[in-house]
């Protein structure tokens, strides 16, 4: 027997369990249309949908932060799973130009410079994905008997506590408290996307009430056009392709999700600057570069990448 009493022994740390307990649900609309007309080919796709659960498969369970310990415990991860995508849309046109020989317009000579194109472009946009927000929090805090501040660090007159249950070196990065009635979102065009002051530290022992995947970041749009030019050799079907491909024509920024780990901002000592209490807002000092966008979506060729162009040349036989 140990000297707490206790009979079980426990050499480890943090242990965990994988379970067949988690569950999800997508429910979507489906549309799309497709009209060929006069040399012109068109494509476009509507998605309306909802991806809801406590986890989107393995690399979503994250009841292990939670301290679930029994089927019921893992609803406190009910939201909207990474794949949660509102909207989605996309088109895309292609156009024979009735030009050259063959066509409603041939120009002679001129078909060697004119004729035989090929124009089309790809409009290409969705909503956010969720936003997986967190805040760092200690395993332990202090709180002091007179006033009720909690603090990082022991001193005389204060309590130790459990501050996350179930913590430990893997599970201090919890989700925080949403303050009610606060907009958590920046509508002003700059870079910063989440407001900190609608996000507060949780009280120790609790879990915060941000449902899972319940924000959701910046939309992606984009539009790319092409344009190609054949030239036929020979009598089997052979030709020659000029192609021109221009990405993100409007080369608008398609921003990833932002920063969304805010730092444990609970003070050492009472008077420290840029701190908060639970329950209280974050400011913006004590939130440092949480809520900010720092990145784009990020690809050498194709969606999301910035203003591109390229040019090919290829024989087809």
């Amino acid at each position: 027997m140990q000297p707490d009493g206790v009979t079980v022994l426990r050499p480890f740390a943090e242990i965990d369990i994988k379970t067949s307990g988690g569950r999800d649900k997508y429910n979507a609309m489906q549309l799309q249309l497709t009209r060929r007309a006069g040399g012109v080919t068109m494509n476009t796709q509507y998605t309306l949908g909802k991806s809801f659960g406590n986890t989107g498969g393995s690399n979503e369970a994250l009841t292990a932060a939670n301290n679930a310990v029994n089927l019921a415990d893992f609803d406190y991860d009910m939201g909207y799973n990474n794949a949660d995508i509102r909207h989605t849309f996309n088109t895309s046109l292609i156009w024979q130009v009735p030009v050259g020989r063959g066509h409603a317009h041939d120009l002679g000579a001129m078909n060697a410079v004119i004729g035989g194109w090929d124009l089309g472009g790809i409009l290409n946009g969705r909503s956010g994905l969720p936003i997986d927000v967190r805040v760092t929090r200690p395993d332990v805090v202090y709180v002091d008997n007179a006033t009720g501040g909690v603090y990082t660090g022991p001193a005389a007159g204060r309590t130790a506590v459990i501050n996350t249950p179930g913590g430990g070196s893997s599970r201090n990065v919890r989700r925080p408290d949403l303050i009610a009635g606060v907009d958590p979102f920046i509508k002003d065009g700059g870079l910063l996307f989440l407001n900190p002051a609608a996000f507060a530290t949780p009280r120790p022992g609790t879990f915060g009430n941000l449902q899972r995947g319940k924000l959701h970041g910046p939309g992606f749009a984009q539009l790319d056009l092409v344009a190609s030019k054949h030239w036929a050799v020979g009598r089997g079907g052979q030709d020659v392709e000029f192609r021109i491909e221009a990405f993100n024509v409007m080369n608008r920024n398609n921003f990833m999700n932002p920063v969304a780990t805010l730092p444990n901002a609970l003070p050492a000592n009472p008077g420290v600057a840029n701190t908060v209490q639970p329950g209280e807002a974050f400011t913006s000092g004590a939130a440092g570069t949480f809520g900010k966008l720092t990145s784009t979506v990020g690809r050498t060729v194709g969606l999301g990448t910035n203003r591109q162009m390229q040019f090919a040349l290829r024989v087809n036989f």
